[in-house]
């Protein structure tokens, strides 16, 4: 590869990484937009939501052997 081909796939590949941090500051803004900030705190919910269908099955069952 030629010093000029090297320095244009550079440049391309300079300009594309441009494009997608744009893209994702578009993305992260959406997110936020739409109530999304903290996606932690979502995941913690989801986790708590299931562990307590867990238990409540597991409950279920036990209760449901003994009679």
């Amino acid at each position: 590869m030629s010093t000029s081909n090297v320095e244009q796939a550079l440049e391309l590949a300079c300009a594309e990484a441009r494009a997608l941090m744009d893209r994702l500051r578009q993305a992260r803004a959406d997110l936020h937009r739409l109530g999304i900030a903290d996606q932690n705190r979502a995941l913690v919910y989801a986790a708590a939501t299931g562990a307590a269908g867990v238990l409540v099955g597991v409950a279920f069952d036990l209760s449901a052997r003994r009679k």
